[in-house]
């Protein structure tokens, strides 16, 4: 299943260049979590505007990508990347199996745990042995409310317990994971994501929908909302 205007919302809202400057840096904090080698074969869901996919194919990596937009994958395609126009689960038919498999920001639109369950699964089978799957969703306890008002698809509520245990059922193993808040890490993360949850931007936003500095602001917010990065190994 394809759909033109899916996540057209996405489309239409631009960054800003600070925006795309953070968005540039998460990928690359993002890269370097993936200890993504150089012949490894890397295969990401949902890329959207494909900020890891340039720096995939900058580093010449065979790079595939399953977008359900029909106009972000043109684009993707456009760069060199190797795209299949889908909505997942299931996973669409491939013809090669991978090294890493990439879910940014995409677990938290699965519609349940039955198909958060199915799409983990699914991507085991075409994992090579020791293959990973990495995950980067919001945390729901950090952004509360906020983190269904920011997105209508937002159905699968992500934490790192959450994600751990998901994983496990999957049957995956060796389980790594930390906090990001944009592209930091570590202690600064949980400071900054713990100022940007008590940011008022979401309310006001609501109250002042057609305002456009409280807009890109409540945008800021998000951006610095703690998110959870995962990494997990392909059981033998």
């Amino acid at each position: 299943m394809t759909e033109k205007h899916f996540y057209e919302h996405f489309q239409k809202d631009q960054p800003t260049r600070s925006g795309q400057r953070l968005t540039a840096a998460l990928a690359r904090r993002i890269f370097e979590f993936a200890r993504i080698k150089a012949h490894d074969k890397v295969m990401e869901i949902g890329p959207g505007r494909g900020a890891i996919g340039e720096i995939c194919l900058e580093k010449g990596l065979e790079y595939f990508a399953i977008e359900p937009n029909r106009e972000m994958a043109a684009a993707l395609e456009e760069k060199g990347a190797k795209v299949t126009c889908a909505m997942v689960p299931p996973l669409p038919p491939l013809d090669r199996d991978f090294d890493i498999v990439l879910m940014i920001h995409v677990m938290e639109h699965m519609n349940s745990m039955y198909d958060a369950l199915q799409i983990t699964r699914q991507i085991g089978q075409v994992l090579r042995p020791k293959g990973r799957l990495i995950i980067c969703s919001p945390d729901y306890l950090n952004l509360r409310s906020n983190f269904f008002n920011c997105d209508f698809s937002h159905n699968y509520v992500t934490t790192r317990r959450r994600l751990e245990q998901l994983l496990v059922n999957a049957g995956f193993t060796n389980i790594k994971s930390c906090y990001l808040s944009g592209p930091l890490a570590g202690l600064p993360s949980i400071l900054v994501s713990a100022l940007a949850a008590w940011m008022p931007f979401g309310l006001l936003n609501a109250m002042f929908a057609s305002n456009k500095p409280i807009h890109k602001l409540y945008k800021l917010q998000l951006t610095f909302s703690r998110a959870v990065l995962i990494a997990a190994e392909k059981a033998d």
